[in-house]
Formats: structure tokens, C-alpha cells, sequence
């Protein structure tokens, strides 16, 4: 069986399915295409940027002021 045969059976049986069981193929291959880190495993550079720019409050607010204030301008 192809690649494309195999892609196409699933993408048929997910569709095939409804309410918690879809919820549950949902989380079921985001754990195994996004392995969840484990708590004692290192935070990449970017990774701790990232951690970074989110815990800098200050940095935050001033971009969701900026946000709002581009989302409700008359000129865009």
C-alpha cells in the first residue's frame, strides 16, 4: 500500500468519526507527532526566548495595546 493509499484511509476513518472519539485521534496524534517534552528535558535557545519575551509583562501589555489600537484604526 502507497503513502497516499495509507493518508487517504486515514483521513477517511477520521472523518468517519464524531464527538469524543474525535476529540480523543485528535490528542492522540498531536502526542505522537509532538512528543510532549518532559519536565527535566533543556529548552532550546529560541525555546527560551520565547519563555522570556511571554514573562516580560511590561512587553506583553505594550504589544496588546498596539494590537488593539492597529485592529481598530479607521486608516487600515
Amino acid at each position: 500500500m502507497s503513502e497516499a493509499d495509507i493518508k487517504l484511509k486515514i483521513i477517511r476513518l477520521i472523518d468517519s468519526q464524531q464527538g469524543e472519539m474525535l476529540q480523543e485521534l485528535y490528542e492522540l496524534i498531536l502526542k505522537k507527532l509532538y512528543k510532549e517534552r518532559q519536565d527535566d528535558e533543556p529548552l532550546s535557545p529560541i525555546e527560551i526566548g520565547y519563555k522570556e519575551m511571554s514573562e516580560d509583562k511590561g512587553r506583553e501589555e505594550e504589544a496588546f495595546e498596539w494590537i488593539e489600537g492597529t485592529l481598530h484604526s479607521d486608516d487600515l
